[in-house]
């Protein structure tokens, strides 16, 4: 079903692909997530919490 190594061989599973984000980063990242998201809410004149990530 699948080729025995994947592309580039062994090698993509030494390397990480992101690290593990800090519990305070990742605190950081939501509030930021929902700020925008409110920003955008607000621009768009729609209650908050209606707007899609990704849309408008």
């Amino acid at each position: 079903m699948y080729a025995a190594a994947p592309h580039r061989g062994a090698a993509r599973a030494v390397v990480p692909h992101a690290p593990a984000a800090s519990p305070r980063a990742r605190v950081r990242a939501a509030l930021l997530r929902r700020w925008r998201r409110a920003q955008r809410a607000a621009a768009l004149n729609v209650p908050a919490g209606t707007v899609k990530r990704g849309h408008a």
